[in-house]
C-alpha cells in the first residue's frame, strides 16, 4: 500500500461555439495525486514483479494515479459522465521514450442488474484496493458486466485510462491506475499528465473540461 497526496484541480470549461454565457471553471470537483515507487515494491501485482525479474538489466518504476471524483455543490454544479487521464512519457530526445510495460487496469467492471440491494464489493487494483457501492438484483446470479475505467496503451509511451458513470453508479470517488515504465537509461525520464473531463449540467447539457494541474503534477520526473 502507499499513501497518495491528494491536490485539488480545478476544471476550465472548453470554449466552443455556443458556450453559456457566464460559464466558469469548477474548483471542488476533482483531485489528483500520485505516487512513484520502486519496480519491487511488495503489494506489486504478480505479473509485475515477474516482468521486472525477467528482465534483469531494464530499469522501472511503478507509477500510480488517482483521480478522486466529488459530488456536484450550488457552487460547482455539473454531474460527471466521462473522464479520461493520459500520460505521455518522455526524454529530451522525442525519438527514445519509455514506455508503459504494464498497465492496470486493463478494465475494472461492475456487475449490472435491475433494482437492486445496495450491497458493495471491493475491486483490487493490484496496487490499492477501491471499495465500490453497487445495486445488484437479489437473486439475479452471474450477470453482464460493465467497465467502469478501461486502460489502453500497455507497451506504449502514451498510456491512458477512461473513466465513465455508469446508470447505477456514478462516476464518484477515489479511482487509482498505474503504469509500469520501463525508463530510458542515463538520460532524465518524465510523465505529462492530461486530465479532461465531460459533465452533465441541467441547463446546458454535457459540458468539456480540462483539468489545470499544477507543474509538479503535469510533469512528473521519473529519474533525473
Amino acid at each position: 500500500m502507499t499513501e497518495v497526496q491528494l491536490h485539488d484541480i480545478t476544471l476550465v470549461p472548453e470554449r466552443t461555439l455556443g458556450s453559456p454565457a457566464g460559464e466558469g471553471p469548477l474548483r471542488g470537483r476533482l483531485t489528483f495525486g500520485w505516487d512513484l515507487l520502486p519496480a519491487d515494491h511488495a503489494s506489486a501485482p504478480a505479473d509485475w514483479r515477474a516482468q521486472v525479474n525477467g528482465t534483469p538489466g531494464r530499469d522501472y518504476r511503478h507509477l500510480l494515479l488517482v483521480c478522486s471524483f466529488r459530488p456536484e455543490t450550488p457552487q460547482s454544479p455539473g454531474v460527471f459522465r466521462h473522464a479520461s487521464l493520459a500520460v505521455s512519457l518522455t526524454t529530451p530526445d522525442p525519438a527514445v521514450r519509455p514506455v508503459a510495460r504494464l498497465i492496470d487496469p486493463g478494465e475494472r467492471t461492475r456487475p449490472v442488474g435491475g433494482p437492486g440491494t445496495g450491497l458493495s464489493f471491493t475491486v483490487a487494483t493490484g496496487i490499492v484496493d477501491l471499495d465500490l457501492g453497487v445495486e445488484r438484483q437479489p437473486d439475479a446470479g452471474p450477470g453482464r458486466e460493465e467497465w467502469i475505467v478501461r486502460g489502453h496503451g500497455a507497451s506504449q509511451p502514451d498510456p491512458q485510462w477512461e473513466f465513465r458513470s455508469l446508470r447505477r453508479l456514478p462516476l464518484a470517488g477515489d479511482h487509482p491506475v498505474a503504469a509500469l515504465v520501463e525508463l530510458v537509461p542515463g538520460v532524465p525520464n518524465t510523465a505529462d499528465v492530461l486530465v479532461a473531463a465531460e459533465l452533465e449540467h441541467r441547463s446546458w447539457g454535457v459540458r468539456r473540461y480540462r483539468a489545470r494541474l499544477a507543474p509538479q503534477s503535469h510533469g512528473i520526473t521519473l529519474s533525473p
